[in-house]
């Protein structure tokens, strides 16, 4: 039993941790309904959760006796509430999605009144007690309005699994998209929960009792489905960060790998240079910072890529093609290494003050069609340039 307290006081610290920061993220846009729902759906798994731990419901039953089982019930299912109001105001306009919100409010008061109507004779009756003893024969009442409160979460459950699952395969970004489909995966684990109360409860009605608690079995699909709706929701915001983390690596990753070749050819031809290099802490931590300055430095590298012109020849940008053919490189990466072999020439004749105007010029090689390929091809240039000075 203490493993399963610690764990329920776990999970439920976790969770409140976790509402606490959604609330203060909430506050920065509070006329927003779909982020009221969201963050409502946190807020009545996790209070309802709270409700649920042995010290807390002690303490609200000496507080205010037979409140502590309908209290976690109701914020349980305000959190279905919730969950269905995000999705309405997410995906509907605000006419229509006010309409469909006061509809479902009205279910979940319905819901809540039967609820009610049935617990307080039960709880009067000693029902409540029974069923915590886990004695369903003897708690017809407390039975029927836990059937009732399945029902709604039932309801709830495969509401948002279609919902979810629906608006996941139109939607055009792709976080969102996953979002969205471990959202309809959660609701659907989580409707497991319901499943199996009921035929938990049903299997006692018919003389057979499960050698298992109902409370423990039915918490891990209830707890994984929570677990998975939460993450989803959360991926389409730390999902997008996380793919920008991962450009502007990438981007630094080239800005890097493209600095030899541009070290070379800006120390040839200094007035190409028009800033200084991209230095995070003075720059910024932004992609469209550190884009902006692997595009100064593509620039730059064809700036005095077109002033190296005059040093180069034909002939040793046709013999290093040849070279690099023999070797059996693929086609990008034979002019690639013709590339740097005419800038490591250039530079070589222009530091020896040599002029090859009157020669037949090496052609300018191909790059890519976009920034992306570009930057794709010259990394390649920048590695065999690299390669033959190491030599």
């Amino acid at each position: 039993m203490i493993v399963n307290q610690t764990l329920h006081i776990t999970v439920s610290a976790l969770f409140l941790a976790l509402v606490i920061y959604r609330f203060v993220v909430l506050m920065r846009q509070p006329r927003n309904p779909a982020r009221w729902g969201l963050w409502g759906t946190l807020a009545g798994f996790v209070f309802g959760l709270i409700v649920g731990v042995d010290i807390v419901f002690k303490a609200l039953e000496r507080l205010v006796p037979g409140s502590p089982w309908w209290l976690q019930h109701v914020l349980l299912c305000a959190g279905g509430l919730a969950v269905q109001i995000f999705f309405i105001y997410s995906i509907d306009d605000r006419a229509n999605a006010y309409r469909r919100a006061r509809w479902w409010t009205g279910v979940y008061v319905v819901f809540q009144v039967a609820i009610t109507a049935l617990y307080v004779p039960a709880y009067l009756t000693g029902d409540l007690a029974a069923l915590l003893r886990h004695d369903f024969m003897n708690a017809p009442l407390m039975v029927f309005a836990n059937l009732v409160f399945v029902g709604y979460v039932g309801l709830v459950e495969v509401t948002v699994t279609r919902l979810s699952w629906t608006w996941s395969k139109v939607a055009d970004r792709v976080w969102l998209r996953r979002g969205l489909r471990l959202i309809a995966i959660g609701s659907a684990i989580s409707v497991l929960y319901a499943v199996h109360k009921v035929a938990y409860v049903a299997a006692v009605y018919l003389g057979h009792q499960p050698p298992w608690s109902e409370f423990q079995a039915s918490f891990v699909p209830a707890l994984a489905g929570v677990v998975l709706i939460t993450i989803g929701s959360l991926v389409p915001r730390w999902g997008a960060r996380y793919e920008t983390m991962r450009q502007w690596r990438r981007h630094y990753r080239s800005y890097q790998r493209l600095a030899p070749l541009w070290t070379a050819l800006v120390n040839a031809f200094p007035e190409v240079q028009l800033e200084e290099p991209y230095q995070p802490r003075r720059d910024g931590y932004r992609l469209d910072d550190l884009r902006y300055f692997v595009y100064r430095r593509v620039i730059e590298i064809w700036d005095a890529r077109r002033a190296l012109r005059p040093y180069t020849s034909r002939a040793h940008r046709d013999s290093a093609i040849a070279t690099a053919r023999a070797a059996g490189l693929t086609d990008t990466q034979i002019t690639a290494a013709a590339e740097a072999a005419s800038v490591a020439e250039g530079l070589r004749v222009r530091s020896s003050g040599q002029d090859r105007r009157d020669d037949d010029h090496a052609p300018k090689m191909p790059g890519g069609s976009d920034l992306a390929a570009e930057v794709a091809w010259l990394e390649q240039v920048a590695d065999a340039f690299a390669r033959a000075e190491a030599r």
